[in-house]
This record gives C-alpha cells, structure tokens and sequence, in this order.
C-alpha cells in the first residue's frame, strides 16, 4: 500500500490548500510593508513625531499577521501524520516517522516535487596574499542540500605555515549568518548559523580518506621514474613520446615536476590510470553515499587546436561511477582554453549507497580528443576528496593555490536561490524539515510529478 499523493483526498494536494495560505499571508506581510514605509515616506524629518505610530509596528504587524501559521503547522502535521498512519501504522505518531515513510515511498514509486536552484559564487577578498580558490557545489537532488540558506559565508584564514599551520594545508574558520526560527517572520528562514572549520587541500597529500584530503597518490606529478609517474600506469600511449616528466618551472603549477602529455598527429588518445585502494597505486579509497569533488589544472601550448581531457572514476568493467545523475568526471575541451596560463576543470560527484563489487575503481586520465600534433597539455594538481557540507548547505573545498595562504586571507561565499520549489519549501517552514537533516524527493529537470501548482 501507499499514500495517495496527488489527486482527490491526496496527501499533497490537501497540504497544497494549507500552504497556500501561508502563500498567502506571506504576500500580504511584503504589502503591508510596503505600505507602511509608503505612508512613512510622506513625513519629513520634522513631522517624524506624527509618524511615530506607524514607525513602531512595521515589523510587530508583519510578525501578528502571520499568527495563522501556528493553526496551518498543526492541521499540516496532523494530517500527515495521520495520512501515513492509515496507510500502514506507525510504530509512534511522530513527525519524523511520519516524514521518514513518506520518503521512503516517495523513493520506491518515483514520486518527485520540483527542485530549487542555488548559486554559489565567491569572491576572494582583494587584499588576500594566497590564490587558491574555493570548489563549491549546491548539488541539487543529493543528500540534503534541497534546503539551502540564502546567506553570505565568510572563509577566513586562521592559521598557516607562519602560525604553526602547514603550507598548503592551512586552517579556515567558516562562519554563516544568523537563523530565524520564527516562522512567522517575513525574513524567515535567515541563515544557517554555522561556525566551523575546513582544512585547504592538498594534491600534494596522498591517500587520504579524510575530509578535503587527497584521495590519489602522486597526483601532483612530483615523482617519476624516467618519463613514467610513480603510482601511475600508461594505458595509451608512451613514456617518453606521448608522456613525459616536465621541469621547466614556467609549466609547474606548484612544486618542481607535472605530466607532460604530447600530440603525436597519429590520434593518439593517451592514457594514465591510477587504482585506488590498492599498494602498487593508491591506498585511498572511496567510501558509500559520500560527495566528493574531482579537480585537475592544466597549462597549454599556443597553437593548440584541438583536444579533450578527461579525468574519472570508473569500475572495473569501465563504467564512470554514478550516484543521483552525478557521475564522477570532468572534462575541459583544450581546444577551447585558453594557453600560457593555468586552466582548471572541476566536478562534484556522489557516490552510490552500496559500491560496486566490480572493483578496483580506476582514476583515468584520458584524452577523449587527441591533442594537435607537437603540442603540449601540461597536467598538475590533480586531487580527489571528501567535500565538507556547510549545514545542510553547498559542499565546498579550498584548494591551494600556486602562492600559499596567510592568516585572515579570506572569501565570502553569497549563497543565492535563483529559483524555488515552493512545495519544498513550505515542508521546511512547517516540518522544520532543514533542523531534521530531511529533504523529499524532487526534480531539478522539470519531470517532477508532484506540482508546486498544488498550492493554490
């Protein structure tokens, strides 16, 4: 048996009329505003003490008029719970039970309610000694970023080489603005609150299986024996002519060696393959259910026409590990980048709830196109890690950069929702659904089948 979701007597679409009064009273708290500093506009400075009334209540009257949202919560609660509860009894008339079964069958049927969009964008402060860059992802349909605070995050720099940190691996503290719990504020849901800390990654690190730690060894290309690099296997192509150990330090990214892969006119798509969790590549390994973020740079000869490089994670039988229409993978088109400088290509990915039996799991670098002939692709700063999630918020990592961080080097992260899924949305404010870690199913390629048009 199920809930029935949609339709007559359907769980979402009695939900649906209860939301669209809060929809509503929402509306009218934005034109009460409104119309409150439209009559304040009209009193000069002189006149203030006419006004005062008014001046006092702006935010008082926004907060009364929402005092329906207390009897909406509990009419939403109770016929959830009850909902769920004649369906198939639960072991206890809780929300959480109740919200838990919902998703569950959610899941089994395919059921989905539409997604909201996020944009993460950051800005270095321009002050900042350091040039390394945040990755950041809001990840929509994975984990519990469904919920996201549109809030401003400031990265800041705590401790580093000078200050008993380590080069390239320095401290910063995280920090979220202010919640509010109130649902019946017009500014509701506020920030996360979050204050914590995040450790900057290291390609240089090898095989570590920590948060923003590297996954892979010898992905900063440092060590080679002749033209092979150590840990590495060449698939396609040869030491020595396709692959070879690059030193000129205008080429190097960070450190003194990288990966030179050279066009050779014959079409040769090169390859280099790295096994995890296994001596003779990489003692890391991939864990279940995680996000994880796959990053490399790359520095191009002029003259370069044509050319695509992969790097991925595949299985044993070749199949690009995929969790949540997240594979693990990114690709930059060399013959569209720019050359003489340093490019990046970056990819959040999430890994399935049971890994594949079909192991080991392979990082591939591969070229999809073949590079123009005697031109040069210069690879460095390859990494694989666990993204840390800001509370329930985007997954990021802070990645070193050429010059090393100093303390209070810092970034500020505006977090922004360009589009809601209103139905998302009000399970939030009336389940509180961002505090219990849940989120339901939804879509974020408009084949939802539970409608925001609901609420009406």
């Amino acid at each position: 048996m199920a809930v029935t979701l949609t339709g007559t007597n359907g769980l979402f679409t009695r939900l649906g009329k209860l939301f669209q009064i809060a929809v509503q009273v929402k509306t009218f708290q934005g034109t009460l505003a409104t119309e409150i500093q439209d009559a304040l506009n009209e009193f000069d400075a002189g006149d203030n003490d006419h006004a005062i009334a008014i001046t006092n209540i702006k935010e008082s009257a926004q907060r009364s008029c929402a005092s329906v949202y207390g009897a909406v919560r509990a009419t939403a609660t109770k016929t959830l719970i009850e909902m769920v509860n004649d369906d198939d009894p639960l072991p206890a008339k809780t929300v959480d039970l109740a919200i838990d079964r919902l998703i569950r069958q959610m899941e089994d049927s395919s059921a989905s309610i539409n997604a909201s969009a996020y944009a993460v964008p950051e800005t270095a402060d321009g002050a900042n000694t350091g040039n390394g860059t945040i990755l950041a992802s809001s990840l929509p349909g994975s984990k519990t970023t469904a919920n996201i605070r549109a809030e401003s995050i400031v990265f800041k720099c705590i401790k580093d080489a000078q200050t008993s940190g380590t080069a390239g691996r320095e401290v910063f503290s995280v920090t979220g603005e202010a919640p509010i719990a109130n649902i019946a504020d017009y500014n509701w849901p506020g920030g996360s609150g979050f204050s914590g800390r995040i450790v900057v990654t290291d390609p240089a690190v090898d095989a570590s299986s920590q948060f923003n730690k590297n996954l892979l060894t010898n992905s900063a290309f440092e060590n080679f024996t002749t033209n092979t690099p150590n840990n590495w296997a060449i698939a396609v192509g040869s030491a020595g002519t396709q692959v070879t150990k690059n030193s000129t330090a205008a080429k190097v990214f960070q450190g003194a060696n990288n990966l030179k892969i050279t066009g050779d006119g014959g079409g040769t798509l090169t390859k280099l393959t790295q096994n995890l969790d296994t001596a003779g590549g990489t003692t890391g390994k991939l864990l279940p259910d995680q996000v994880y973020f796959i990053t490399f740079k790359y520095y191009l000869d002029t003259g370069i026409t044509a050319g695509a490089m992969k790097v991925s994670i595949k299985d044993s039988g070749g199949t690009v590990i995929t969790a949540n229409s997240l594979p693990a993978e990114t690709t930059a088109n060399l013959g569209a980048a720019a050359a003489s400088q340093w490019n990046s290509s970056t990819a959040f990915f999430m890994t399935p709830k049971a890994l594949s039996t079909n192991t080991p799991y392979t990082v591939n670098i591969e070229l999809t196109t073949a590079i123009t002939n005697t031109k040069n692709a210069y690879i460095d700063q390859v990494a694989v890690g666990k993204a840390t999630q800001i509370a329930g918020g985007p997954y990021v990592a802070i990645l070193r950069g050429a010059t090393n961080f100093v303390r209070d080097d810092e970034f500020v992260m505006a977090v922004a929702k360009s589009s809601t899924g209103t139905m998302q949305e009000n399970f939030d404010k009336f389940f509180d659904m961002y505090a219990r870690g849940k989120q339901l199913p939804e879509n974020s390629a408009g084949g939802e089948t539970i409608a925001d048009s609901l609420i009406a």
